[in-house]
């Protein structure tokens, strides 16, 4: 009898030094969050962390079918929204080795999800822009207000015009907020498909060109508990992932 293989997600990680702003001062970490792990096994698919490597060269990854691009690693929170450094500068390695991985899997046809950084990784390397949200702005990030992950604390505005409606079959959905950056500008074949009902920034985006790709400025894999709503964009995913076939080859 032939086993059962599972299909395998790839899921990014993010990538320390150990510096003293760091999580854990003296210990270089790759860590990711437990709840896209968990999220990743609910809908049916196994995931698979890829690794970091110093020389931000990339593993085997031909097994995959699908990825998950997921936030950034923990920052400070007092610092001001004016002095955070781009995508490159806060976390170099992870920034080249996400690139690479961004390009494999525009180039293979690979479902793709982004959560806030991983979002605004895939539009930046369509060509997007990333600006800081004015310190005196509408405040998006909830742990400066000691908000839980999984509470939602705005609302934001779906176009039904889009595929990502087609989904979700709701105008308005409430979700959470973690970002202090925001996407001033959409890459190449990106459509903006959610904004913020307070200040209209873009909060998701789908493409116009790709089979599965959208980007989340939030962070849903947080939600699907309190949210099940989301149960129907991840169980759209994993549809795409178990379905997939290369549409090019690397």
């Amino acid at each position: 009898m032939t086993a059962f293989t599972p299909d395998m997600v790839g899921v990014t990680v993010h990538a320390d030094e150990g510096s003293r702003d760091d999580i854990y001062p003296g210990h270089p970490l790759l860590y990711v969050e437990r709840d896209t792990i968990e999220l990743v096994r609910s809908v049916g698919l196994e995931p698979y962390l890829i690794p970091i490597y110093r020389d931000c060269s990339l593993p085997p990854l031909d097994h995959l079918k699908g990825l998950l691009f997921t936030g950034g690693g923990y920052l400070p929170l007092n610092r001001r929204n004016s002095q955070l450094a781009g995508l490159k500068s806060s976390g170099p390695g992870r920034y080249k080795a996400d690139k690479r991985l961004v390009e494999y899997g525009l180039k293979r046809g690979l479902p793709m999800v982004g959560f806030c950084r991983g979002a605004q990784m895939i539009n930046e390397v369509l060509g997007g822009r990333l600006a800081s949200i004015p310190d005196s702005g509408i405040e998006h990030h909830q742990e400066r207000k000691l908000i839980p992950p999984d509470q939602p604390v705005h609302d934001i505005v779906v176009r039904e015009e889009s595929r990502f409606y087609s989904i979700m079959g709701q105008s308005d959905l409430p979700v959470n907020s973690f970002h202090r950056q925001h996407m001033v500008e959409l890459g190449t074949s990106l459509e903006a498909v959610a904004l913020s009902k307070e200040d209209r920034l873009v909060e998701g985006y789908e493409s116009t060109t790709h089979p599965f790709l959208f980007g989340f400025q939030f962070h849903p894999e947080k939600l699907w508990g309190s949210q099940p709503v989301w149960m129907k964009f991840f169980e759209e995913f994993a549809s795409a992932a178990h379905s997939f076939k290369p549409v090019h080859t690397v």
